[in-house]
């Protein structure tokens, strides 16, 4: 029998996650996560995040199905676990703005996409309406869509630790060196601090280890099929000092798809400005059920901008190269044209696991090895999508429920 019937590797959203969700059925010490960096959170897509919670409203049914349907059910998961745990999250809406008739008729394409993908409330407004919502966004229509919001990453993803009792399963600073199946159970060679190399066995073994998941699914099988397209993204930040840089929700330019280098297409969001929250523990008040009511703060950040990718790209190049202001002022003057040039300041960068010639979340079984559960290409809308992804990994290796004890592997 397996030492541990499951493994995760990867400690960022979604493998706390999948942690948390495996904890309604497992036991601890039924299964554990291995995470290669020494300190949590870790220094990855999570921590680096802009914090959006997405609608859905960018994914099409046919091209990306499990986007459209994880983000919309996602959505709806975390605005209700973030009030029930009191983690830093508020639905402040979106504007995606259109400034010229091409990309209106964008929009009357996204709404369509809305409706079919079941977000509710989405709805298109005109000039006048945006100024009443927005008075310092200029555009010539925009989709106003309800359902988006921002949340604190870090916040959540530490929630979801403490909730899942991974306690001492949880194994930081330890790196997967090999894998390989035998009697259809996955054996593991692993490094951690203190123990150079060692092995166990798992029943099953979740890949959640985010830009590096092509190369653990190959660990196991060397003919899987996807790999990892890095996309950085760059983001600044302003104050809010001026009546005239004031914005409450986010606001978002109309879509725009680009061609990767192997000839696929990969949509970007451009770059768009997303409210912060305040940072003053008496700005967040309780509300007569005892939740925080939480407060915006003065910040907005600007981005993300997407200049390097792909095999130009290390992946732990957040420094190198960075785009001038004067670019990101470029991409945002058309539609807040108070911003200035002197208001914006250096804020973040990020790197998130786009794949090569694939449009959605990749998450399945491995084909030669169906023990390896692969969840490759979670990009955005990875976070707004994460506790539906969890369900669904637990759906593929719960064991059948039976009137027994919560675990069934001891």
């Amino acid at each position: 029998m397996s030492d541990i019937y499951a493994t995760i590797v990867g400690g960022g959203i979604i493998g706390m996650a999948v942690a948390y969700e495996l904890s309604s059925f497992l036991n601890p010490g039924d299964f554990c996560l291995l995470e290669k960096e020494k300190n949590f959170p870790s220094d990855n897509q999570t921590s680096r995040n802009s914090g959006v919670i997405h609608a859905g409203i960018y994914y099409d049914k046919k091209h990306s199905p499990l986007k459209a349907r994880l983000c919309v059910h996602g959505n709806e998961l975390l605005y209700r676990f973030c009030e029930t745990n009191n983690i830093q999250a508020k639905q402040t809406g979106k504007l995606i703005v259109a400034t010229n008739s091409v990309e209106d008729n964008t929009l009357d394409s996204l709404l369509v996409r809305a409706q079919e993908n079941n977000i509710p409330d989405v709805r298109k407004i005109n000039s006048s309406e945006i100024n009443r919502l927005e008075p310092n966004v200029s555009a010539h229509s925009a989709l106003y869509v309800p359902t988006s919001g921002i949340i604190d990453p870090l916040s959540l993803v530490e929630k979801l630790k403490d909730l899942s009792k991974l306690d001492e399963y949880f194994f930081k600073g330890t790196e997967v060196l090999a894998l390989r199946e035998s009697k259809n159970e996955i054996i593991i060679t692993a490094s951690s601090p203190g123990n150079e190399e060692y092995e166990f066995s798992t029943k099953y073994l979740i890949n959640a280890a985010g830009l590096y998941s092509d190369k653990i699914a190959r660990m196991l099988n060397p003919d899987f099929p996807l790999t990892t397209f890095p996309v950085r993204g760059e983001a600044l930040k302003f104050s809010q000092t001026r009546p005239e840089l004031e914005v409450s929700r986010n606001v978002y330019p109309t879509p725009t798809t680009i061609r990767k280098p192997d000839g696929s297409l990969h949509l970007t969001l451009g770059v768009h400005l997303t409210p912060t929250f305040s940072s003053k523990l008496e700005d967040n008040s309780l509300d007569v059920n005892n939740n925080y009511n939480f407060q915006l703060g003065s910040e907005i950040t600007v981005g993300p901008l997407n200049r390097k990718s792909g095999a130009e790209l290390r992946l732990d190049d957040f420094a190198s190269d960075l785009a001038s202001h004067s670019l990101f002022l470029e991409k945002v003057k058309s539609y807040f044209p108070a911003l200035q040039l002197e208001d914006l300041r250096y804020h973040q960068v990020g790197i998130q696991a786009v794949l090569s010639n694939y449009s959605d979340f990749h998450i399945f079984p491995d084909e030669k090895y169906p023990q390896m559960i692969n969840l490759a290409g979670i990009c955005s809308p990875g976070l707004t999508s994460s506790l539906a992804i969890a369900k669904m990994v637990k759906n593929l290796i719960s064991p059948k429920k039976t009137n027994g004890p919560k675990s069934q592997f001891k």
